[in-house]
């Protein structure tokens, strides 16, 4: 009993530690990396924590059927501490490097910048195109109606890269659509529409629960880059990312969990990685470079050279130890955070902060050319920064960057056919950015 409340303690003290150093030292433009650092841990330790001891406190009777699965009382001291450590790495050094950054005022680049409606009319048709053909062979109407989870789950393999395009190219119109709204006078309406039924038909085919918080972001760019973030705000994201996670889960569970009781308990079986972590913790010992040639593994299959594919991303290799019926059964994982990666291959805890200095180097330096570039650039900056989110549930060094880069160059290439640069500044939008 004594050790449970010492475990009790330790998780408090940490969540108090990083709201305490959020708001001290919080960079209060929303988009910046030390922003997504704190983001990230909120929602995977402070958010399910505190949600844990509130339901504790109450004494909670479990509804859903398999109980509370993940006690916070039985983590190990060095688990918590671990997040505690990494946090305080990456948000102290994203922030460090932002206050250099930030000494200079921010610029609107769209009082300059519009969209070039048919590029983007094309784009979106294109996207279409692909979407309906994916649709088709992944199983068709009976598939992805009758039965969605196993479909989305299942029938994707062999599809990567289409699929892969058209995550990419949808959050790009979705940015392309922000930007029209942002700039524009009076809206394309035929445009508008075309973009929405080619988003809507995205997220349905992509997983309507990641699809829209990526989409709303994408969209909202145009306003964002230059939102200011106040603590009141700051809720605001959390209660809206909070109703919209909920419905997305609703829908993708075919209405299993259709009581905010049963949401209430889903959020604490799904922002369960400090307990993966904690697993590995206790069944492996520190390592060096473990699994860091997963992404080079998996990117020479492509050209012939064959490997198992739990053996292209940590998650998989720990989902198929741990868990084998998901991988093998389902193709589904569960993702450890990144202070298992940094565990298994970077051995003590103080060579860590090489890799995450060189991290925060490389998100930051995106950071300091967002708006030095046009649409394209900021586009490029989110992608990344919002892959930089996934990384703390994943892995910092990540097979699918190659391809990232591959798509960045294509937009970039192409950024004449879709954005056109004003001759000069619309008075309406610099007074409303004024205001």
């Amino acid at each position: 009993m004594l050790y449970y409340w010492g475990v009790e303690l330790m998780v408090l003290l940490v969540i108090g530690y990083m709201l305490f150093v959020f708001f001290l030292l919080r960079n209060k433009r929303v988009l910046s990396p030390s922003n997504i650092v704190f983001a990230s841990y909120f929602l995977y330790f402070v958010f399910p924590g505190t949600l844990f001891y509130i339901l504790e406190a109450l004494n909670w009777h479990y509804v859903l059927p398999w109980g509370k699965i993940n006690d916070w009382a039985a983590l190990s001291n060095e688990a918590v501490l671990s997040y505690a450590y990494v946090f305080t790495l990456f948000f102290l050094i994203t922030r460090l490097f932002e206050l250099v950054i930030d000494r200079r005022r921010a610029p609107d680049i769209f009082l300059e910048y519009q969209i070039r409606p048919i590029g983007i009319a094309i784009l979106a048709l294109a996207i279409l195109l692909g979407g309906m053909y994916f649709f088709q062979v992944t199983g068709g109407v009976d598939a992805w109606f009758n039965d969605y989870s196993k479909t989305y789950l299942e029938k994707k393999k062999g599809y990567g890269l289409l699929n892969f395009l058209l995550l990419m190219g949808a959050n790009f119109l979705s940015f392309a659509l922000g930007v029209h709204w942002r700039t524009k006078k009076s809206l394309n309406v035929p445009l508008v529409l075309l973009v929405l039924v080619v988003l809507v038909f995205c997220a349905y085919i992509q997983g309507i629960k990641s699809r829209m918080f990526y989409f709303l972001i994408f969209f909202s760019l145009p306003w964002l880059c230059t939102f200011k973030l106040t603590v009141f705000k700051a809720g605001l994201i959390f209660v809206g990312f909070v109703l919209l996670f909920s419905f997305a889960m609703y829908f993708r569970s075919n209405g299993f969990y259709n009581t905010p009781g049963m949401l209430l308990e889903y959020f604490l079986s799904y922002f369960n990685t400090i307990f993966l972590h904690d697993m590995v913790l206790r069944d492996m010992p520190a390592d060096f470079f473990l699994t860091f040639d997963f992404p080079f593994k998996k990117w020479l299959t492509f050209v012939g050279i064959p490997s198992e594919g739990y053996l292209h991303d940590i998650s998989r290799w720990l989902t198929s130890i741990y868990y084998p019926s998901q991988w093998f059964n389902e193709s589904a994982t569960q993702q450890w955070p990144i202070e298992t990666e940094l565990y298994l291959n970077y051995g003590n805890y103080i060579f860590w902060v090489v890799p995450v200095v060189l991290c925060a180097l490389y998100i930051c330096t995106l950071y300091y050319l967002r708006f030095r570039g046009g649409p394209v650039l900021l586009f490029i900056y989110v992608s990344e920064l919002l892959l930089f989110l996934s990384m703390f549930r994943g892995s910092m060094f990540q097979w699918i960057a190659l391809f990232n880069m591959a798509f960045y160059v294509c937009i970039w290439a192409g950024r004449r056919l879709l954005f056109s640069r004003r001759s000069r500044p619309d008075p309406m939008l610099q007074k409303c950015h004024e205001v």
